[in-house]
């Protein structure tokens, strides 16, 4: 009712001083603010509008002078090469070094895999092993065998004679440094060293000295039951000599630890 009212008696009255009508309606209204450009939270007419200014705009052109601007950039990169040669220089240098030193690094890797490959099937080497039945080898006595070309002792010592050489004074140890390796043969141990004497390689004798080891006739160098120097020339003990026993025969190998298949080499 009231709308009708309007629109008879104020229409007129707006058309006539200039002012566009308007219909108030709920539809009206909504297709109103739809077909409105919005810019964020600003209500833009849909006409184009036109500024004219004398100064010209800080982004102006900025979509042009992209290309311009990189094609600068490598221009003064150029012209920086052509007259610092001697930092071209360094860093060319630089850039070869590293280069280079990647390339002999992984050449290093392969190398070292493929030699620690091929060690890794030769476990054993030719004439390093032997097997010795020491069976009829009597608790306290020393048997003297030869093992690739080199002389070898094979004690086998009783609790009793361990028992006497641990509480042998360490003072008089000229090498305590190095370590004694026994082989469990039953109720006794097996030490199996070297039988050439530190000093010049003389051959020492068993049973003899003042702790009934070995001693040197030569020179006079004095070892104990566990093969450890007490009295030189001699600095050091007798070598102990890689071995393991398997009931009553003992197997003696020479020992290769880069030679094993499960080590594995790293660069």
């Amino acid at each position: 009712m009231i709308g009708k009212l309007i629109q008879r008696h104020v229409a007129p009255l707006l058309k006539s001083a200039g002012v566009p009508a308007r219909r108030f309606g709920i539809v009206s209204e909504y297709n109103a603010r739809l077909n409105s450009k919005l810019e964020k939270t600003h209500l833009v007419e849909d006409k184009p509008q036109f500024f004219v200014t004398s100064s010209r705009p800080g982004n102006f052109g900025d979509h042009i002078d992209f290309k311009l601007n990189i094609d600068n950039w490598f221009d003064e990169n150029r012209v920086h090469n052509e007259h610092e040669t001697d930092i071209r220089r360094t860093q060319l240098y630089v850039l070869s070094a590293v280069y280079y030193g990647g390339i002999l690094s992984l050449a290093r890797i392969y190398a070292l895999g493929v030699i620690g490959r091929l060690n890794g099937w030769k476990r054993y080497d030719k004439d390093t092993y032997l097997e010795v039945e020491i069976a009829d080898l009597p608790p306290g006595e020393v048997m003297q065998i030869v093992w690739n070309g080199m002389p070898v002792f094979v004690r086998r010592l009783t609790g009793e004679e361990i028992k006497e050489q641990n509480e042998l004074p360490k003072d008089t140890l000229l090498d305590p440094a190095k370590e004694v390796v026994f082989s469990d043969a039953g109720s006794t141990k097996v030490l199996v060293c070297s039988a050439v004497c530190t000093h010049l390689g003389c051959i020492p004798i068993p049973y003899l000295g003042a702790y009934n080891g070995w001693v040197c006739i030569c020179h006079g160098s004095v070892y104990d039951k566990f093969g450890r120097v007490r009295q030189g020339p001699a600095l050091e003990n007798l070598p102990m000599i890689n071995n393991s026993i398997y009931d009553t025969t003992l197997c003696i190998e020479e020992l290769k630890f880069p030679r094993e298949p499960s080590v594995r080499f790293w660069a």
